[in-house]
């Protein structure tokens, strides 16, 4: 009989892996130990995956974390708060209510997960669970919010999507013993024919929320009723936008005020005309695009892909443009958000990092992102591998060519065995 755990290892080395695959995994930890990388975006490390996060304030970060956690933390010192909002699988959609909306004072997050609901607290008490939003059948893969009113959007991979609607006045829940449990006021189920991933609203009016997932089409619903919008110009014809151009699995979307973009695993980004609904740009990448944010006060857009890259382009002028990268992640992007003059990435390599969106568009020392400062230590880590390179080179011709004396010894003794043969 074995004993119990001998088999347990949290080294994946020990599974069954292909040769790319242990190449892949090495390749990461190299570049995990990176001193550059460990720097680069002044990264926030909570000790698990980030699957998500949300902005709450301009020192706050709600993060959904593939720990069973939602937890905040504080933007300036790089912490997370002890106490978390725990659930029974991967938080795997975090959002936070408008300003209006507060508990005690503090503002309020939710968080979905693989256990299928989504879970209501204060974000300086995430311990305090408010509500519980109940319905699904299947993971919740996505959350959003309404800017302005207390309405909540969440996307399944049960293929529907549920609209809820919280208390006017959150302090009732708050006088609770037991968090209440709330049930959806519209489900819309059938049109998708796959998992929801992602969901938006339109920034101007909010008066539209659009989603979309694994069945690569894109649907849009009156906000507040859950009704199927209309085809401008043909009432009888609902708005979407069918699979075709995306081939697959759409994983993220964002909308400006007449373009809605979709980050796919076809390996494009595409921003489309929300009027016409044809695509009026393409972003082609080498791989999977996980992540997508358009930041149209400045002309660009910004994509996170498969292995940790971010990828800034030029869209105001011409034909798009990549011209920023930015190697920071080791892992997916999972998430993209932006706040004024700066805007966020997360990782499933554990990271939220920030960026200052002048300082990336505007930078002229290359293509790659890579401040000043940086870049000292980057040359010098560089020149020292170098030189580590070149002493093991020379260390191991040395001892392919040197013998020791017993090494001659034994030598001299087998030539005089050959010779008396």
């Amino acid at each position: 009989m074995g004993i119990a755990g001998a088999n347990v290892s949290s080294d994946r080395r020990n599974f069954f892996m292909s040769s790319a695959q242990l190449d892949a995994l090495e390749k990461k930890e190299e570049l995990e130990c990176d001193p550059v990388r460990q720097k680069l975006g002044t990264p926030l490390r909570p000790g698990a995956r980030i699957l998500s996060f949300d902005l709450c304030g301009s020192d706050t970060v709600v993060l959904g974390l593939s720990s069973h956690q939602a937890k905040a933390a504080n933007l300036t010192t790089r912490e997370c708060t002890a106490a978390a909002a725990k659930h029974g699988g991967p938080v795997t959609a975090v959002a936070v209510l408008n300003e209006s909306y507060t508990v005690n004072g503090s503002r309020i997050a939710l968080s979905a997960s693989w256990d299928k609901i989504v879970k209501v607290w204060p974000v300086d008490d995430p311990q305090n669970t408010l509500a519980v939003l109940t319905g699904h059948s299947d993971f919740v893969k996505c959350v959003a919010v309404h800017p302005t009113l207390p309405i909540v959007y969440t996307g399944s991979a049960d293929k529907s999507i549920m609209f809820w609607r919280l208390p006017e006045s959150l302090e009732t829940l708050a006088q609770s013993t037991t968090p209440q449990e709330i049930a959806p006021f519209k489900t819309v189920k059938g049109q998708h024919t796959g998992q929801i991933y992602a969901m938006c609203l339109d920034p101007v009016s909010a008066q539209v929320l659009y989603s979309t997932g694994s069945d690569a089409s894109v649907r849009a619903w009156d906000s507040q009723t859950g009704v199927a919008i209309a085809t401008k110009g043909d009432e009888s014809s609902d708005w979407y936008i069918a699979r075709g151009q995306h081939k697959t699995n759409i994983f993220d979307c964002k909308a400006t005020e007449n373009t809605l973009w979709t980050a796919s695993a076809d390996n494009t980004a595409i921003g489309w005309d929300i009027e016409t609904r044809t695509t009026d740009i393409v972003l082609e990448h080498s791989t999977t695009v996980t992540a997508v944010l358009p930041i149209p006060q400045v002309g660009v857009v910004v994509t996170g892909v498969r292995d940790g890259a971010l990828y800034v382009w030029r869209v105001n002028s011409g034909v798009p443009k990549i011209i920023r990268e930015i190697n920071a992640h080791t892992d997916d992007v999972s998430c993209l958000r932006v706040a004024g003059r700066v805007f966020y990435s997360s990782g499933l390599d554990g990271t939220l990092r920030k960026w200052d969106i002048q300082s990336v568009v505007n930078f002229v020392g290359g293509f790659e992102y890579m401040p000043a400062e940086l870049q000292a230590l980057k040359d010098q880590d560089t020149s020292s591998k170098q030189g580590s390179d070149t002493l093991a080179k020379s260390s191991k011709s040395a001892n392919q060519s040197a013998l020791t004396e017993e090494e001659e010894r034994e030598l001299a003794e087998l030539m005089s065995d050959l010779d008396d043969m």
